[in-house]
This record gives structure tokens, C-alpha cells and sequence, in this order.
């Protein structure tokens, strides 16, 4: 009969780092007293011998509970056309990046789901919290900006960081993206390309970042085109028929900026529907340089929004809090920048009456 392979201890971490057991116990609870050369060492150790923390022992042996979670709103990411729910690419890199995070910090990470248009939903998150202990909540958007979720959360304790909020909580910590200046690059590169008539798939109205990439567009436009706004939902099937409607049109844009990669491929599968080339007849710009920017084809010129790096600095600000340290700044923002591909090109010949051919 074979025997069970023994878990490896702390002991035997800090006999393959060559450090006392302290110095182990220390990088587990994210003591700042530990060099970086120790914690590496440590850290290497614990791979090698496949370690993973006890974590209940660890929450039963302090207050901490080693666990973070982000809230999921599901009315935001079920499809009508689908019973499956549907994740938005950026959050399957939110979520990639605050996982890798919390694994490398030795926290769990676990995903919630609410529905934020129940009548009672703060009860029902009080109720759905009391069943675990958290040590911290990460808030995506649509849900960042929920002034009654953020109240629920401040009643029961519970820290939370706010990622990518379209409305300014001074009480609350937050990681945010330069929406205006990623807006004002794709403007700025369709307008230096040529194009004077310019299509936008906008976001749905409940997203306040939707809205400002809509609004913030035109403004960066500043009269140098004529722009033309059509509805949204940040679904392929959103892009698609939008840009069916916009290209559909005798006055038809040379080029189409939609507010998510998502909606940019409806574009482009919308053009090749109607027998135009991306370039070549119409130009095609994304936001969030998702799997699908890369993946679609042409590839997608679009803005690149550094989700990773906010999901990690959420995490670690948690964290910290959780152990007492001193936290990071309360508010971070970060830039953005504009990733030019094939999917954009100089706007075909026009006609003597300034019409796409």
C-alpha cells in the first residue's frame, strides 16, 4: 500500500532557504523586517518543495483571514443571446492579474457575484459575507461606481479598493486610468491619418467610464470632424449592429472608434458583411488591447489599459492593510498609451461631393 507523501512544514522551508524558521514564518505573514534577498530565497524554497500556507490555520491563529474577493456584477456580464455568463476580456486580466497577486503574497482569491438591482441587495451582500471572513474587496467597474454598494461595505467594515471609478470618492482608495488622454490619442491619430467623418460605438449608459470616452472623444475632435455617436452595450453583438447602422449609412464614416475591443471586431465583422476591407474602406479603433485586439484580424489598433499592474497595486494596498503596514498612496493613476496596428490606414479616395466611393 502506498503511503501518503508528508506536507512539507516551515521547517522544512527553512532548512532548503538555510534560514531560521522565524524568518519563514515572517515572509508568510508579509513582515517588512525581511530583506528582499531573504524573502527570495524563502519564496524559492517554498516552490521547489510545492508549499502551500495553511490558510485557516493561519486566519484561526490571528484576524486576518488571507482571503480577498471581487465583487462580479452579474447583470452587467449575462448575455440576452446566451444563457452563458459573459466575461469582458478585461476581466479576465483583472482577475488573472489579482489571483497571480494574492498567490504570491499567500492570499486566496475568490470571485462573488451580486446583483446589484435586487431591491434588498445590500442585505443580500451582508448575508453572502457573513458566510466567510475577507480581509479586503476589489470593486470593477460598474460596481466602483455604486454609491449604496460602497455604503454597504463601509457598514460592515470591510476595506475595499475601487478600480477604475468614473466618479471621485475622496474617503475611498482607488487605481484609475487617464480615460481623457486614452480617448485623445485615438483622436488625434484618426484625425493626423486623414479622416474628417468618424463613427463611435459608445458604451452602455451605465458605465460612467463609457459615457466619458464618448463625451471626452468629441471633445478631443474639437470640430476638426463630423462625429457620429451610436448606442452600445459592449457586447460583439452591440459592435456589430452598430456598425452596420453607422456603415449603413449614404454618408457613411471613414473610420469607426468603438468604446471596447469587443464591439470594435462587431465592426469589422460588420464591414466585412457589407463587403468593405478594414483598412482599406474603413478604419477600425478598440479600448482595453484585449486577447481580441491581438487575436482578430486585421489586428486591432486600440488603447492599452495596464489592468495587470492596477489589479496587482489593489491587491498589495489590501494587503498591506491588512498587516498593518503603511499602505501605498490612496489614489493611483495610471497612463495610458495607444497601440497602433493594422486595422487603421489613410481614408480612401473620396469623390467630387467629399463622399467614400
Amino acid at each position: 500500500m502506498a503511503t501518503q507523501k508528508r506536507r512539507p512544514t516551515i521547517i522544512d522551508i527553512a532548512k532548503k532557504a538555510k534560514v531560521s524558521f522565524k524568518t519563514v514564518s515572517r515572509v508568510l505573514n508579509d513582515n517588512t523586517s525581511v530583506t528582499a534577498e531573504l524573502r527570495d530565497r524563502v519564496l524559492e524554497a517554498m516552490a521547489e518543495l510545492d508549499y502551500h500556507p495553511n490558510f485557516a490555520a493561519r486566519a484561526l491563529a490571528g484576524k486576518r483571514s488571507y482571503t480577498i474577493a471581487m465583487l462580479l456584477d452579474q447583470s452587467e456580464y449575462l448575455s440576452d443571446e446566451s444563457s452563458s455568463t459573459y466575461f469582458a476580456p478585461y476581466l479576465v486580466d483583472l482577475q488573472s492579474g489579482a489571483q497571480q497577486a494574492c498567490r504570491e503574497l499567500g492570499y486566496h482569491f475568490l470571485v462573488e457575484p451580486y446583483d446589484p438591482h435586487s431591491g434588498n441587495h445590500p442585505d443580500d451582500l451582508r448575508a453572502q459575507f457573513s458566510k466567510f471572513s475577507l480581509d479586503g474587496v476589489l470593486l470593477a467597474p460598474p460596481s466602483s461606481d455604486r454609491p449604496v454598494l460602497l455604503q454597504a461595505l463601509e457598514d460592515m467594515g470591510l476595506p475595499y479598493v475601487r478600480l477604475m471609478p468614473g466618479i471621485e470618492v475622496d474617503r475611498s482608495p482607488s487605481v484609475a486610468i487617464d480615460e481623457i488622454d486614452g480617448v485623445a490619442q485615438v483622436a488625434e491619430h484618426l484625425l493626423a491619418l486623414g479622416h474628417r467623418r468618424i463613427g463611435v460605438v459608445c458604451g452602455p449608459e451605465s458605465h460612467i467610464a463609457a459615457r466619458i470616452r464618448s463625451l471626452a472623444f468629441q471633445y478631443a475632435i474639437g470640430g476638426r470632424a463630423e462625429v457620429f455617436l451610436h448606442p452600445g452595450d459592449f457586447f460583439f453583438s452591440g459592435g456589430l449592429a452598430a456598425g452596420e447602422a453607422l456603415l449603413g449609412r449614404p454618408d457613411r464614416p471613414s473610420a469607426i472608434f468603438a468604446a471596447n475591443d469587443f464591439m470594435a471586431a462587431g465592426v469589422i465583422v460588420a464591414a466585412t458583411r457589407l463587403g468593405l476591407r478594414v483598412p482599406d474602406d474603413i478604419s477600425v479603433v478598440g479600448f482595453d488591447d484585449s486577447v481580441v485586439a491581438r487575436f482578430i484580424w486585421p489586428p486591432l489598433t486600440t488603447v492599452r489599459q495596464p489592468i495587470r499592474a492596477m489589479a496587482r497595486w489593489a491587491i498589495e494596498y489590501l494587503v498591506a492593510l491588512a498587516s498593518g503596514r503603511e499602505t501605498p498612496e490612496r489614489k493611483l493613476e495610471l497612463p495610458l498609451s495607444l497601440m497602433v496596428r493594422e486595422s487603421t490606414a489613410p481614408p480612401a479616395q473620396v469623390d467630387q461631393e467629399g463622399l467614400l466611393p
